[in-house]
């Protein structure tokens, strides 16, 4: 950060790191109005790596492009990291992709983790109600899931209901479901819950978690 080099080395670093994501050297000097929304993001995702990183963390680096401006920047950020070896924390609404890009998800309502495991599990190996949820309302290729809709407003994140968060949502929730956060139980190739009611294959649950959502 602090090697900051000769006005001309500089340059040639800016440069560099706008050919590693697919942009001419003229960008350089261009106003932000006058670059596309996928030239912008190209930019965005440009500087990460500036600093040499060993990891990167994406929030949502595809939101409001469109489909075609999606596909390319989502093979830059694949193609980043086989050229670079950088590990990479992607976020976002969109299942689809996320299993496209990670080897690991975790899902996570109001900050905290409800479930996580390889990205090549099926939909049907998911064990909290919430994850559910969420792989009903992602469109199928072969088939329509049954789409479960959750009804309530979305608590606070700053003030969440005690135990389970999303228990004010859940409709398979108790009394249970309010007394704590539920411990984690553990399943095969690291697929791991934090579940009240038990599950079937489950292993016996890990030390309960006092961390606020911690991955």
């Amino acid at each position: 950060m602090h090697d900051r080099g000769t006005r001309d080395e500089r340059e040639r670093r800016v440069e560099e790191l706008l050919d590693l994501v697919g942009l001419p050297g003229h960008t350089l000097r261009a106003l932000p109005g006058q670059l596309s929304g996928g030239q912008r993001r190209r930019v965005a995702i440009a500087r990460a790596p500036a600093l040499e990183p060993e990891l990167i963390v994406a929030d949502e680096p595809t939101g409001a492009l469109d489909v075609s401006v999606r596909a390319q920047i989502l093979n830059l950020l694949v193609d980043l990291r086989a050229r670079l070896g950088l590990a990479r924390v992607f976020i976002s609404h969109d299942v689809q992709t996320v299993r496209h890009l990670s080897d690991r998800i975790a899902v996570r309502y109001l900050g905290r983790v409800a479930e996580e495991g390889g990205a090549a599990r099926g939909t049907g190996d998911s064990r909290h109600p919430y994850t559910e949820a969420l792989l009903s309302a992602t469109p199928g290729l072969l088939e329509r899931p049954e789409r479960i809709v959750l009804h309530g407003p979305v608590p606070s994140a700053t003030n969440p209901p005690s135990g389970c968060p999303f228990r004010t949502r859940c409709w398979k929730a108790d009394d249970a479901c309010a007394a704590a956060f539920p411990a984690a139980a553990d399943g095969p190739d690291g697929h791991r819950w934090h579940y009240v009611h038990p599950q079937p294959g489950a292993a016996v649950p890990a030390a309960r978690e006092t961390a606020a959502g911690t991955v």
